[in-house]
């Protein structure tokens, strides 16, 4: 038996079942937090980690709602997974490019058409760099892609060297500085994990009380637990019902 179970049933009273049990997250205030939620012959039970826990007597139900909903939470990486580090140095090139720019007298089209020319050059100059080391591409035209893309270059830079507009030391800052984080991108290519972003969907289910209290929890959504204790629910007032009709004294 897992801990998790092994915490649920320690709360469970004489004569006490379960019909259906599941991993869900408490959302109240008092007790939050991961915990086991079960549904059990006369009442729905839910026991945190560090055993506190939540109870509410079906009798003391009056509805249950339920709701589908995403979760998304951020998967932390391995400690060799290089996209933190190449995160971070692009906006550490972003920084100083601004610093850059603020600290010149540079009209709004001059600094973007320096960092569009920048990012221009940093992106022929990776194409050529790929084309040059591929051996899937054809000998006979790996030639002509890296001549036209060094005088693509060659023509850029003219341009940044030349043109009145732009700015040269903003525009060796940008096309160095992403030259280096794309080099670095493609040498570490393998430990590049993306985001670590997952999205969860799960049931959020509001059960209200009698007294105006509502009991929020969320549960995974493959389960089927909302309907098994809404279920719980019919079968607990059903059998209250016969209870009481079967101790009517017929006169």
């Amino acid at each position: 038996m897992r801990p998790a179970e092994e915490r649920f049933t320690r709360h469970l009273v004489e004569g006490e079942s379960v019909q259906q049990l599941a991993s869900g997250t408490l959302l109240e205030d008092a007790v939050r937090g991961t915990a086991a939620v079960g549904a059990t012959d006369r009442r729905i039970l839910c026991v945190s980690k560090t055993g506190e826990f939540v109870d509410v007597s079906y009798d003391y139900i009056c509805s249950i709602e339920s709701q589908r909903r995403t979760r998304t939470e951020y998967r932390s990486s391995d400690e060799n997974d290089r996209l933190l580090p190449l995160l971070g140095g692009l906006l550490g090139v972003g920084v100083l490019a601004v610093i850059v720019a603020a600290n010149v007298p540079l009209d709004a089209f001059g600094a973007s058409f320096t960092v569009g020319l920048a990012a221009a050059t940093v992106v022929v100059a990776s194409a050529v760099e790929y084309v040059r080391v591929q051996s899937s591409i054809s000998r006979a035209y790996a030639p002509v892609f890296v001549g036209a893309g060094v005088l693509t270059l060659l023509a850029l830079v003219g341009v940044a060297l030349f043109a009145p507009s732009v700015y040269v030391p903003l525009y060796l800052l940008v096309t160095l500085g992403g030259g280096g984080l794309v080099a670095y991108a493609a040498r570490h290519r393998e430990h590049l994990s993306g985001p670590g972003l997952e999205r969860h969907p799960e049931t959020h289910l509001s059960i209200n009380t009698i007294d105006g209290e509502t009991i929020r929890i969320a549960i995974d959504a493959e389960t089927d637990f909302d309907r098994e204790l809404s279920a719980c629910v019919h079968r607990y007032e059903d059998s209250i019902v016969d209870r009481a009709v079967a101790g009517t004294v017929i006169e």
